[in-house]
């Protein structure tokens, strides 16, 4: 006992540095690149395995799955709106400039170079339970690159220290190849259960078989990604999804979660953004997605979403559209506390997912067949998504009577998609399902609020499918990025991404 609570300060302690840590180093991003915590990059035996592992997991927690590229893309799958005056990410305008930190900082410096420097301290300490989770994070990490800019350094990423400063980019396809080479390998060393962190280990406390676990269920998540991509087969990219899946995926008690504190600059990263106003309150649930869960009765609304606290709605649900509101803000709703609040875990990844990546797997390796099995894993999937608010029962008997699964394909497909979107609440994961399925079918971010006008208009007519590379790249590495990319943001945003095509 005295060492559990022993643990759970180690690691509130750690929270607090290294989330406390981050605004200061990213006030630095806007001028000139911060200094590494690592004193002598070219000797890694002489970093500590033990800081920058917290450091990597809680930059990747803040920065990545709750930051710059998940908040975007809330937006522009409409789950969040953005109610102040455009242009904004709300509007479709993201530039080079806005993509910058997620990229340049967030990523490249602090979590991909300070990856591969854990894999070699871990390598020439022996202990391979640090480099398994180094790997498991940095092909996480680059799946947000990849599927947020398409071709990306990887090969050559980090390489300064030898001189390599102009990596090429590589390939799309190729980038995930190398992300299931990673998670293969992280598999394994993970399995070796030796060399493992404990309390800086701010996810499963040196737990390796949960890793493994996670590591599985995504390696199922980046197969069904090129389920439409150019030269591959849906069936066979289902049936792999399905064997990570049944070697050991992640279960209710395995979701990867960060914890927060309510202390100052330690909060949960959406409390940061949009409660407590270090960026603003004007991000909050958007009118069509406030609509769309009323018009099904759905449970989950009263968790994802709090009531109107003033004005003339107060207590209602009233979601915001990507304009100035012309009442005061705190008339319409905000994000639940469940995901807002200062203290606030941060899910990774929701369990939910896993039994959709079955439901769509099953789907597809059946040619598009509503089949016993892709029943029952949908039907789990809601179930799941309903148990993590703590709903059970005949709330979810009712809802489930409500949406029986059709079968018709294209409807189902719908269905499958549609409620994963639901579930995945706020990660960037509904982005990626949208663009590689089409489902659910999002209208553009034109809502306008009772009786106003819309005041400004999307920047382009169709929702983003990727984001603009960096104004960094443009200016230091612009012989590699890809020709067919423009510079312009506007059209750069229109052009998908390899497995989107």
């Amino acid at each position: 006992m005295l060492n559990s609570n022993l643990n759970d300060v180690m690691k509130k302690l750690y929270i607090i540095l290294w989330v406390t840590l981050l605004p200061l180093l990213g006030s630095f991003s806007g001028c000139k690149k911060y200094l590494d915590i690592n004193k002598d990059p070219n000797s890694p035996a002489e970093v500590n395995e033990q800081l920058l592992l917290p450091g990597i997991l809680a930059t990747f927690s803040f920065e990545v799955a709750g930051g710059s590229p998940t908040r975007v893309a809330s937006f522009w799958t409409k789950h969040l709106g953005y109610a102040v005056a455009g242009p904004h990410e709300g509007n479709y305008r993201f530039t080079g400039n806005d993509a910058d930190n997620f990229w340049r900082y967030s990523s490249y410096t602090d979590i991909i170079k300070n990856s591969r420097n854990l894999i070699n301290v871990a390598n020439t300490k022996g202990k391979p339970g640090y480099s398994a989770i180094a790997k498991i994070i940095l092909a996480w990490n680059m799946s947000y690159i990849t599927d947020a800019f398409g071709d990306a350094p990887f090969s050559q990423a980090s390489l300064g220290e030898s001189d390599v400063f102009k990596p090429i980019y590589d390939r799309q396809e190729d980038i995930y190849k190398g992300i299931q080479i990673l998670l293969d390998e992280a598999i394994a060393e993970a399995g070796q259960n030796t060399g493992v962190p404990g309390a800086d280990d701010l996810i499963y406390n040196g737990n390796m078989s949960k890793w493994q676990k996670l590591a599985r269920t995504l390696k199922a998540r980046f197969y069904l990604r090129l389920s439409n991509a150019p030269g591959y087969n849906a069936a066979t990219q289902a049936n792999l999804a399905i064997q990570a899946l049944d070697a050991g995926a992640i279960t209710v008690a395995d979701m990867p979660i960060m914890a927060y504190s309510d202390e100052p600059n330690a909060e949960n990263p959406w409390f940061q953004y949009a409660i407590d106003g270090k960026w603003s309150t004007a991000p909050k649930p958007s009118i069509y997605y406030v609509n769309f869960l009323q018009s099904k009765a759905d449970p989950r609304l009263a968790v994802q979403v709090t009531t109107a606290a003033a004005g003339p709605n107060a207590g209602q649900y009233v979601g915001v559209t990507n304009d100035a509101a012309p009442t005061p803000l705190n008339n319409y709703s905000s994000i639940g506390p469940f995901y807002s609040a200062a203290d606030a875990p941060q899910y990774l990844v929701k369990y939910a997912e896993v039994p959709f990546i079955r439901a769509e797997a099953e789907f597809l390796r059946a040619n598009r067949v509503v089949t016993p099995a892709v029943i029952a894993a949908y039907n789990q999937g809601i179930t799941a998504s309903m148990n993590l608010y703590g709903i059970a029962g005949a709330p979810v008997t009712t809802y489930l009577a409500s949406n029986v699964l059709s079968l018709v394909p294209n409807t189902a497909y719908d269905q499958i998609m549609t409620q994963k979107y639901i579930a995945n609440y706020l990660q960037f994961e509904a982005y990626n399902d949208f663009r590689r399925t089409g489902f659910p079918n999002l209208p553009l971010n034109r809502e306008t609020y009772p009786n106003e006008p819309l005041e400004v208009e999307p920047e382009i007519d169709i929702i983003p499918v990727r984001f603009p590379y960096p104004s960094s790249e443009r200016s230091y590495n612009a012989e590699n990025i890809p020709n067919d990319v423009p510079a312009a943001f506007r059209e750069a945003m229109k052009v998908p991404v390899w497995w989107d095509k």
